[in-house]
């Protein structure tokens, strides 16, 4: 699959889920949410659980399906017909969306082997005629994330014109580097969250916008009535953003383990901060297929532009040792 996604009974290291599982107090509102009258689609309390979560007021949220949608909309009501730029190798939807309402879109790409986030080229753009900026922040599939001073640079870069869209999806896997209230405040930042990879659910689709009320309106009255459903709103009522600090720690051992594991094997790890790890490899198709017939699912990253790298999703050690153990067997020809 172009976006991942393994067959069932596979060892899924393709998609970028929250490794610890989902939460048990998820699981709970999910089992017994309700769906058959159109008020169990009712999100304003949802909105109101996240808003309070953000630090920011009920005005400012908006639950949508999954984070594709917020990006679509966003696309639709600030982009149209006009120019964006992506900050790249990134997640493929930014530039599909934007194409897909008429708007010019160009990237700005980040450089291997490091992939250090080229956060002048996107100010830059952001100073001149762009509609919109789209960040992903950590970068799938890099897994770079922006720092302090490049989130401050870039949502208050002076004389910037530009809707900047953050695209927080993998933020609650990595040290948090600024407050939702702090960046949206200018009124020109959207900040996108996936619930869907904080939750490790695929099958419920939901996430959501942090945006000044000027901003989330328009986003709301192009939206399509009843987008997201009764399961994904019961979710995100009972979702919290941010993993715990121990959360956070296991996440990282776990990735620096992922990471070492693979150096081990011949493959170059690019340090990240977010739940997968990208690495480089000259014979990227074949270890995923070789990998493929043994049941192990990686994410073939030529998508992205980079067809000599894979990305590997951070699972549990015990599911890492799966892996490796198949990489051995495979040997050093697709390393």
């Amino acid at each position: 699959m172009i976006h991942g996604g393994a067959p069932a009974g596979w060892l899924e290291l393709s998609a970028s889920l929250n490794p610890l599982g989902t939460p048990a107090e998820v699981v709970s509102a999910i089992a017994a949410a309700s769906y058959g009258r159109y008020a169990d689609l009712d999100a304003a309390d949802a909105e109101e659980h996240l808003a309070r979560e953000a630090g920011v007021p009920a005005s400012c949220v908006l639950l949508t399906a999954g984070a594709t949608e917020a990006i679509r909309l966003v696309a639709e009501a600030f982009a149209r017909s006009r120019r964006a730029v992506v900050v790249g190798p990134t997640y493929s939807e930014y530039a599909r969306v934007g194409a897909g309402v008429g708007a010019s879109v160009r990237e700005a790409r980040a450089v291997a082997p490091s992939f250090d986030p080229p956060v002048g080229e996107a100010i830059a753009a952001a100073r001149e005629d762009a509609a919109i900026v789209f960040v992903c922040d950590p970068n799938n599939p890099t897994g770079r994330a922006l720092d302090a001073a490049a989130i401050q640079a870039l949502a208050f870069a002076p004389g910037r014109r530009s809707l900047l869209v953050l695209d927080a999806s993998f933020a609650a896997f990595a040290e948090p580097t600024y407050e939702a209230r702090e960046v949206i405040d200018g009124g020109r930042v959207v900040l996108v969250r996936s619930l869907t990879k904080r939750l490790a659910t695929p099958g419920v689709r939901v996430g959501y916008v942090v945006a000044s009320p000027e901003v989330v309106g328009p986003l709301r009255a192009a939206r399509d009535p009843w987008t997201v459903g009764a399961h994904a709103v019961a979710a995100a009522r009972a979702a919290r953003w941010m993993l715990s600090a121990e959360e956070r720690a296991t996440v990282a051992r776990w990735r620096d383990r992922l990471a070492r594991g693979l150096a081990a094997r011949g493959l170059v790890p690019v340090e990240s901060d977010a739940n997968f790890v990208l690495a480089h490899t000259v014979h990227a198709s074949a270890l995923v297929a070789e990998l493929g017939r043994r049941r192990v699912a990686l994410r073939d990253c030529s998508s992205f532009g980079l067809p000599d790298h894979v990305r590997v999703a951070v699972r549990p050690p015990q599911e890492q040792d799966v892996l490796f153990a198949a990489m051995s067997e495979i040997g050093a020809a697709v390393a």
